[in-house]
């Protein structure tokens, strides 16, 4: 639901919309270009000039509406070369009554230049229909009715053209931003399927590898073991439907239990320190649990490690996740699968205004941490309400 300002018109609307200016579009052309050849057909011209007025009116309006009616304005160059050859050069052999099609040129160059730069060539595209009127004439009278003939003409298809326009690009950018959306959420179906299922899979994986070790010897062990592993299967199963319905909130507790399970079954001795953390918004606390997710899976994946410790705590308004360990490569991404997980976890952390940071100490011990500020997620929610 919509909490101010309107809806965006929905396809339907815009189609709607579309046809309205393109018909009053093609009105518009048509009727200029009758205005113009219209005396001389019902004048005392012979049947060629009235056949040739008629083409040349017929060409000026089909022609405007298809480079400018849908507003794309394509092949510009030549359109406004076919609006000067027909509809300025024959003022000269038809007149007076022809100054309104000297609109069709002067309307086409302020619609394709889009700039004030071209009244200078509109205003003497008029004025030229003038000085034709005025010629063909004699009468200073006839030679301004035909200048402000010619200016009413542009400036109604320039009005139109510019509505077109406008609606072309306002199409455009709805069909940009349904391709971003969904990027994004292919990005986010990636990246949730990445950073989800990793332990969880890498979990199952030890199970199997353990069960299939004790079966031969230990056989009561392995059905408990066995048993753990398919409470580990229907979790991956959990994560998968929660990745396709877009639920993404996750249990910080939750997932510190699971990390240190598959750490002991790892055969990684595990520490886990708790005891500072304060009441998490869901939000932080899912990007925590995501984090943790990840790392231990790149501990176990991609490091020797005899040891991991990781703590989460909240000091002076930030949240602190902390991952230690021993092993060769790990959570520094340095394992040939974890730079594109971090990359997906620095993200998100980003999108909370905190920071991810991977380093290796002298002695060989791998560190991740992360912050996040809670006061400017709540003043950003504040703002938001």
């Amino acid at each position: 639901m919509q909490t101010g300002g309107h809806a965006p018109p929905s396809g339907e609307e815009r189609r709607d919309f579309r046809t309205l200016v393109f018909g009053a579009q093609a009105v518009a052309a048509a009727a200029v270009a009758l205005l113009a050849a219209l005396p001389v057909l019902t004048g005392v011209a012979s049947w060629p000039v009235r056949l040739a007025a008629l083409v040349l009116a017929a060409v000026l309006a089909g022609g405007h509406l298809a480079w400018f009616g849908t507003g794309r304005f394509r092949r510009p160059v030549l359109a406004l070369a076919v609006s000067a050859a027909f509809g300025l050069v024959p003022l000269l052999p038809l007149g007076a009554p022809w100054s309104p099609a000297a609109g069709f040129f002067a309307g086409g160059v302020l619609l394709v230049t889009r700039s004030v730069r071209a009244v200078p060539a509109a205003l003497l595209a008029c004025v030229a229909a003038g000085l034709g009127a005025a010629l063909t004439t004699g009468s200073g009278d006839a030679g301004v009715g035909g200048a402000v003939s010619a200016a009413v003409a542009a400036l109604t298809l320039f009005g139109l053209g510019t509505a077109a326009r406008l609606v072309a690009e306002r199409e455009d950018e709805v069909r940009e931003l349904k391709r971003q959306v969904i990027a994004e959420e292919r990005k986010r179906f990636s990246r949730d399927l990445h950073d989800l299922l990793g332990l969880s899979l890498s979990a199952i994986t030890l199970k199997g590898e353990l069960v299939d070790r004790l079966v031969p010897g230990r056989p009561e062990q392995a059905k408990a073991e066995l048993a753990e592993l398919l409470v580990m299967s229907r979790r991956a199963l959990a994560d998968v439907r929660r990745i396709a319905a877009g639920y993404r909130e996750l249990s910080l507790d939750d997932e510190c239990r699971a990390a240190a399970d598959v750490l002991n079954a790892a055969g990684t001795r595990v520490t886990v320190d708790r005891s500072c953390l304060g009441d998490l918004p869901p939000r932080v606390a899912t990007a925590l649990a995501t984090v943790l997710r990840e790392g231990v899976t790149n501990v176990v994946r991609h490091s020797t490690a005899s040891w991991c410790a990781f703590s989460v705590s909240t000091v002076d308004g930030t949240a602190w996740l902390e991952i230690l360990n021993d092993g060769a490569g790990g959570v520094d991404g340095s394992g040939a699968d974890s730079g594109a997980g971090l990359r997906n976890l620095a993200d998100r952390v980003e999108d909370l205004n905190g920071t991810l940071t991977t380093e290796t100490g002298p002695d060989g011990t791998h560190r991740l941490l992360v912050a996040i500020p809670l006061g400017s997620l709540e003043g950003r929610r504040r703002r938001a309400g």
